[in-house]
This record gives structure tokens, sequence and C-alpha cells, in this order.
């Protein structure tokens, strides 16, 4: 577990590998959708982001 980066006193589970920082469930976001990510494939926060994503048009 780390900070997120953007709220530094929430503690999260979700760390991107290509940037090595953490993210809460508030910033769930993948920083770089469009670039490369060699992680993307085994990637959590891509992963709940595109299930989100599924729920909004549903």
């Amino acid at each position: 577990m780390g900070k997120c980066k953007n709220h530094p006193q929430v503690e999260s589970v979700y760390h991107c590998s290509k940037h090595q920082h953490y993210l809460c469930t508030e910033c769930l976001k993948c920083s770089d959708p469009e670039i490369y990510c060699k992680f993307r494939s085994s990637c959590v926060i891509n992963f709940l982001e595109k299930e989100e994503k599924i729920k909004v048009k549903v």
C-alpha cells in the first residue's frame, strides 16, 4: 500500500507500474491511455476503468 499521488492523506492499493505511483478510488484512471504501456494487459487500474465504462453503458 501507498499514498495516492493526488491525495497524500489517502492510503491506496492501486499502483501504476508504469509511473510508479498509487491512486485512490477517486483518482482511479489511467494516466496515459493512448500511450503504449507494457503493463496494461495486467493493470488493475485499466481493468477497473473498463469495467466502470461498461456499467455506465448498461
